[in-house]
C-alpha cells in the first residue's frame, strides 16, 4: 500500500524552498539511525535521455513531452554512500514539502521505470528523474512499477510528469521522521560552505529612474540609512517564519515618487514583481527594507543577497508572496493602475490587483503553459482558470480575507459535470466561451499575467490574458481563441 509522508512541522515556504533544499549538489539522507549529507558529485554518475508522458485526454494524442538529457546519481548509490544497504523504500522530499514514495523494487532499477536518480537541473538543484532503457517513461511503465495506488495522476489521468520532484532536499528512509523545518535550515547552513564574501566594489543593485541608473555596491549600501528589526512572513503552507533583518528602507531607493507609481523589482533569475509605491512607502505598520543580513549573517545567494521584507516593532506580519528575493534591480515606472478581475456565477467575487499579483507571486498558485501563435512560441504564466471558477461555481469558497487561497474541494465537480458555460470577457465585451467539462481541473487553461517571465504589456495585452497550452485538443467543431484585456469571467448555468 502506498504511504504518504507526513511532514511533521517541516512544510517549508515556497519562497525559501531553494535555500532549504540542501547545498546545490548535495542531499540529506535521513533514517532512524541519523542524518548524513551526501555530496552528489563524489558518487558514480549516471546519465540518460528520456521522454515523459503526460495525461492522455485524447486517444489520438499520446501526449509525449520533449526528450531531455539528464546527468546525476542513482538513488541506490546515494543510500549506499550513507551506509544503507537495504531499504523498504524512500520518500524523496523537496524543500517545499512535496514528496514521492519510491519502493524498494523500483529503487533497484528492475522495473519499467528504469534507473531512479537525482539529476541536477539548470539551477544546480537536485531533481528526481527516471531513466528507463527505452528512453520512454510511459504511463503504463509507471503503473507497472508503482501500481495504481502509487502512481501519479493529473485529475483522474495517470501522468509520469508529476513524478519529477524538483528541489530535492531529503531522502527519508523507511518512514523515518524527516528533518523539521528548523532542523533542515540548521543542517543546510552547517553543511553549506560559506560563500566567498561579495567584494565591496561588486555591483549588487541597479536602480532606474527614467533615464538615470544608479548602481550600488555592498560598500555603497552600508553608507545608506540602516534599519535592523524583526519581521514575520507566512509561507504558502500557512507557517510563520520570523527573523531579524538588517537593510536599507525602500524609500531611500525610490525617492519621493507619487503613491500611485509602479515599482518593478527584478530578481537575478529574471523573475519580476510589481509593487505599488504607496505600499512600500507606508510606515504605519512597519518599514519595507531591502535587507542584506538575516539574523546577523549575510544572506546566501538565494534568498539573498538582497531581499525585500517588512520589519518593525511591534513585529509586522506580511505574506511571503510580497517578499521578493535575489533582488538585483529596482525600476520606478509610471502610475500604478488598479485593475480587477470580476467573477460571476452562483456567487460573485471581484479580485483586486494586489490579490491577483500576490497570488502569482507564489509558485504553488500558478501554471505555466506554452502557446504557439503566428509562428511564434511563448510561455505564459498565470492562474489556472478552473481554480478561479471554483470561487463562484457554488456557495462553497474560501473566506474573503484568505485571498487567493486554493482548496481542491472548493471546485464543484458535480456542477461541472452537469454542464455550464464559462464566458471569458474582455474590457470591450469581446467574449470567448468554453464548456465546464473541458476546463475542469485542467491547469492548461490559464488567466495569464506574464509572458516569457515578464508581466504583460498593458497596452498590447492588457493586465490579464486568457490562453491555453498547445497540448490541448479541442473537441471537433470547437474553436477557442485567446482573450486579451480580460476583465470578467461569467458562469452561465
Amino acid at each position: 500500500m502506498r504511504r504518504r509522508l507526513l511532514l511533521r512541522g517541516m512544510v517549508a515556504s515556497v519562497m525559501l524552498a531553494m535555500s532549504m533544499a540542501a547545498t546545490a549538489q548535495s542531499v540529506f539522507v535521513v533514517w532512524d539511525g541519523g542524518t548524513q549529507e551526501i555530496v552528489l558529485d563524489t558518487l558514480p554518475a549516471v546519465s540518460g535521455v528520456v521522454s515523459y508522458q503526460g495525461p492522455v485526454f485524447d486517444s489520438s494524442d499520446a501526449n509525449w513531452k520533449e526528450s531531455a538529457t539528464y546527468e546525476g546519481v542513482a538513488l541506490i548509490d546515494i543510500l549506499a554512500a550513507a551506509g544503507i544497504a537495504a531499504a523498504e523504500g524512500v520518500d524523496v522530499v523537496a524543500g517545499d514539502g512535496y514528496s514521492k514514495w519510491i519502493p524498494a523494487a523500483v529503487l533497484t532499477g528492475g522495473t519499467p521505470a528504469g534507473t531512479v536518480a537525482l539529476a541536477l537541473d539548470a539551477d544546480d538543484e537536485a531533481m528526481l528523474v527516471f531513466l528507463p532503457a527505452d528512453r520512454m517513461f510511459s504511463n503504463e511503465d509507471m503503473l507497472a512499477a508503482f501500481g495504481a495506488e502509487g502512481a501519479h495522476y493529473f485529475g483522474e489521468m495517470p501522468s509520469t510528469t508529476g513524478f519529477r520532484v524538483n528541489g530535492v532536499a531529503q531522502l527519508v528512509v523507511d518512514g523515518a521522521t524527516p528533518l523539521s523545518f528548523d532542523e533542515l535550515v540548521t543542517a543546510m547552513r552547517a553543511a553549506q560552505a560559506a560563500p566567498p564574501p561579495t567584494a565591496d566594489d561588486e555591483i549588487l543593485l541597479s536602480v532606474i529612474h527614467g533615464d538615470v541608473t544608479l548602481d550600488y555596491t555592498r560598500f555603497d549600501l552600508r553608507q545608506l540609512e540602516q534599519i535592523e528589526a524583526a519581521g514575520t512572513f507566512t509561507n504558502s503552507a500557512g507557517i510563520d517564519y520570523t527573523a531579524t533583518y538588517t537593510g536599507v528602507p525602500m524609500s531611500t531607493f525610490i525617492g519621493n515618487v507619487p503613491g500611485d507609481a509602479t515599482i518593478r523589482v527584478t530578481a537575478s533569475d529574471g523573475y519580476s514583481m510589481n509593487y505599488e509605491a504607496e505600499m512600500l512607502l507606508d510606515t504605519s505598520v512597519g518599514v519595507w527594507v531591502l535587507a542584506y543580513m538575516e539574523n546577523g549573517e549575510t544572506m546566501p545567494f538565494d534568498p539573498g543577497p538582497l531581499r525585500i521584507v517588512q520589519i518593525g516593532d511591534p513585529i509586522p506580519h506580511f505574506p511571503s508572496s510580497l517578499s521578493a528575493r535575489m533582488v538585483v534591480g529596482i525600476e520606478v515606472l509610471g502610475a500604478y493602475e488598479p485593475y480587477t478581475l470580476e467573477t460571476i456565477g452562483a456567487v460573485e467575487r471581484t479580485f483586486t490587483r494586489s490579490e491577483l499579483e500576490a497570488g502569482i507571486g507564489c509558485p504553488c498558485h500558478t501554471s505555466t503553459v506554452t502557446v504557439t501563435s503566428k509562428g511564434e512560441t511563448h510561455t505564459y504564466t498565470g492562474l489556472p482558470l478552473w481554480r478561479l471558477v471554483a470561487f463562484v461555481d457554488d456557495d462553497v469558497f474560501p473566506a474573503l480575507e484568505e485571498g487567493l487561497h486554493y482548496n481542491d474541494t472548493d471546485f464543484s465537480d458535480a456542477a461541472a459535470a452537469s454542464g455550464y458555460t464559462v464566458a471569458l470577457i474582455a474590457d470591450d465585451d469581446y467574449t470567448q466561451e468554453v464548456s465546464s467539462d473541458l476546463i475542469a481541473r485542467d491547469d492548461r487553461f490559464v488567466v495569464a499575467f506574464k509572458k516569457d517571465g515578464v508581466f504583460l504589456e498593458p497596452d498590447s495585452d492588457g493586465f490579464m490574458r486568457f490562453v491555453y497550452d498547445d497540448s490541448v485538443e479541442l473537441p471537433a467543431g470547437i474553436s477557442l481563441r485567446s482573450v486579451k484585456f480580460l476583465a470578467r469571467i461569467e458562469l452561465q448555468f
